[in-house]
């Protein structure tokens, strides 16, 4: 098996691994979407439902690699392809399946047990200057300094580069796709590198345009938790993307020129991309969904301050027309969501589609 192939089934495993933990990282008062006291969490009931979810995935990743490791080194780029897309996706549909499934077991729960909010409109405030912040946006313009040495790399080294680029490998690492050399071919790297930047700078400008989630049961701990994630998630991210830029476009030029060849800078970025990611699944561990974890240990209340468990459709969709929030954690799993009520995120949204398809276009053509 090459090292293409044990970077692929490598990330098939972190996915099954992120996928598993999505539970009990959330924060102590949402369970399978679904509000609920603190020590809802350790009902037999509900500790049950966590079990399965973390078997049934566990469970498909384990098939998916194993299926992987057996199929790949004799499939063609399509079968490959099709056994790479079901293994990593099997694991996050099932969970998602799941989560519905469990929702409602939680949801039942939750009427029978009588947890409802203690104050339907309760409410709190903590200072900006007692909490930590996200590192501000502007530091997003490293990206622009990353974007600017690829592109000036590219021209210094454009005389010197073949007049075939190798452009595509297959899961062998043997070359089967080659471009003639031009301005595009070699300022590609540079053009990954851009629309990489302007997709974190977005997702760390919904950081800073999120809601807060603070507990009125637990003010000041809830917002200095929360406080501590958001901060570590946008470091997180600046620092990945450009881990991100370095090992995609160094590595290409370096099989360009021939020094490696371009299954070697494809394992690389793939191990760019898995310590990326697997730096951001510790955060996520470490600290919980929206610093969860931290609130669990600081908050010594239990009971449901805050019940917005209508605004979730499937639990996944906010969409609350009273909150002027552009985007929100997310109820079932790490990062954040957009408000689907708030008409300026889709068209933030929108914007973000159609530059994909561009550089979707731009990326075909230019691999020719």
């Amino acid at each position: 098996m090459t090292v293409i192939m044990l970077s692929i089934v490598a990330t098939v495993a972190l996915v099954g691994v992120v996928v598993a933990v999505t539970p009990f990282i959330m924060p102590p008062t949402e369970c399978f979407t679904v509000t609920v006291p603190p020590s809802a969490k350790q009902d037999p009931r509900v500790r049950a439902l966590f079990r399965t979810h973390t078997i049934i995935v566990a469970a498909l990743t384990v098939i998916g690699m194993a299926a992987m490791a057996a199929l790949l080194p004799q499939a063609d780029d399509v079968s490959a392809t099709v056994v790479m897309t079901c293994s990593t996706l099997a694991p996050a549909l099932a969970s998602f399946a799941f989560m519905l499934y469990a929702r409602t077991q939680v949801q039942a729960l939750k009427q029978a047990e009588g947890w409802t909010a203690a104050e339907s409109r309760s409410a709190a405030f903590v200072s900006d200057d007692s909490i930590p912040q996200p590192i501000p946006l502007a530091w997003e313009l490293l990206h622009v300094v990353v974007v600017a040495a690829l592109a000036g790399f590219a021209l210094l080294a454009y005389d010197r580069l073949p007049d075939q680029i190798p452009m595509h490998a297959g899961w062998d690492g043997t070359v089967n796709s080659y471009a003639d050399k031009t301005l595009g071919t070699v300022m590609f790297p540079a053009l990954i590198a851009a629309f990489m930047g302007l997709t974190l700078a977005l997702a760390h400008w919904m950081i800073l345009r999120s809601k807060r989630p603070i507990d009125p049961a637990a003010p000041a701990t809830s917002a200095l938790a929360y406080g501590e994630f958001a901060r570590a998630q946008s470091i997180g991210l600046l620092v990945g993307g450009l881990v991100l830029d370095v090992t995609i476009g160094i590595p290409f030029f370096l099989s360009s020129a021939g020094i490696i060849s371009l299954g070697a800078a494809g394992a690389v970025t793939t191990v760019g991309a898995l310590v990326f990611a697997g730096v951001m699944v510790g955060i996520s561990v470490k600290y919980g969904q929206s610093g969860g974890r931290s609130a669990a240990e600081m908050r010594t209340a239990d009971g449901i301050a805050r019940d917005d468990d209508a605004y979730w459709k499937l639990g996944v969709f906010y969409f609350n027309p009273d909150d002027p929030s552009f985007s929100v954690p997310k109820r079932f799993g790490s990062g954040w969501t957009i408000n689907c009520a708030n008409p300026k995120a889709w068209l933030v949204i929108g914007a973000l589609v159609a530059a994909s398809v561009v550089f979707s276009a731009i990326s075909l053509k230019i691999a020719g």
